[in-house]
């Protein structure tokens, strides 16, 4: 799922989503929709227009008149860059993209604190080297594991046929002089001499790195556990009988999927 799918969904949730459409005209300050289905001129009056994708995208705008005739909403600022019938645009009453930016990010951050994702990177052995900088954003290494030069068959490699896996008692994590990690192979115990060249898998766990960016992808198994934490938050700002109603709902759902996600890493931890 992609990060505005996210934003989207949590709109759902909320019933705070008017429309999320492509317009089927234009100009530099009108949008007309096919699904805007509203008798009065002043109903969209005041709600938030944001174009998510295509042309046009990134921008925010709110809704300064519609017209119930043809399904336009007007906008009193034009366009900096003019969209096209091809751009997504959703529109929102209560809260604006930034609103659900916020809620989503602030649920990222907690989910980085419990949740751990599979990570490998890949290294290099040389033969006269028993020390290697630890992958960028690995948090947890499991083990580190040959790979076959050719195929993906071990046996058919000579290198690596006797030798799968550097296990966790032939090397160690150590912290150098700059305050990095290093991964420290015991020459007592593992010659690199016959595994010179060789490439190298870092198995492993790291914390979930999810971009600030629309488009940006979030894991599969976080996604019901951010969009429940983000409307429960969301519907945490309003007052009411209703909404009261939606914050209790959002945090009977969302208690489970705080056991559920919590993951930790396994294997030497790296800090």
């Amino acid at each position: 799922m992609l990060k505005i799918d996210a934003i989207i969904a949590i709109a759902n949730n909320m019933g705070d989503l008017i429309v999320d459409a492509r317009p089927v005209s234009l100009t530099g300050s009108t949008l007309q929709f096919n699904e805007l289905v509203h008798p009065q001129s002043g109903q969209l009056q005041g709600v938030w227009g944001y174009i998510y994708a295509g042309a046009g995208a990134g921008q925010e705008r709110v809704v300064g008149s519609f017209n119930p005739a043809t399904n336009t909403v007007v906008f009193p600022q034009v366009f900096a860059s003019v969209p096209s019938t091809n751009s997504d645009v959703m529109l929102t009453k209560e809260w604006r993209k930034a609103d659900y930016d916020a809620a989503l990010n602030r649920y990222i951050g907690i989910a980085r604190t419990r949740f751990m994702v599979e990570r490998t990177a890949t290294l290099a052995l040389v033969a006269t080297q028993y020390e290697y900088p630890v992958p960028s954003g690995i948090e947890w290494i499991r083990t580190l594991r040959l790979i076959p030069s050719t195929n993906s068959d071990y046996d058919a490699v000579d290198d690596v046929r006797e030798i799968f896996e550097l296990p966790p008692r032939l090397w160690r994590l150590e912290v150098n002089q700059g305050g990095s990690y290093l991964i420290t192979i015991n020459r007592l115990k593992q010659s690199l001499e016959d595994l010179d060249n060789q490439l190298v898998f870092v198995m492993g766990q790291a914390k979930p790195d999810i971009a600030a960016t629309d488009n940006a992808t979030i894991p599969e198994d976080l996604e019901e556990f951010l969009i429940t934490g983000a409307s429960m938050l969301l519907s945490s700002q309003r007052e009411g009988t209703e909404w009261g109603r939606k914050f209790q709902m959002f945090r009977e759902s969302y208690r489970p999927l705080e056991d559920y996600i919590s993951r930790h890493g396994y294997g030497k931890k790296v800090r």
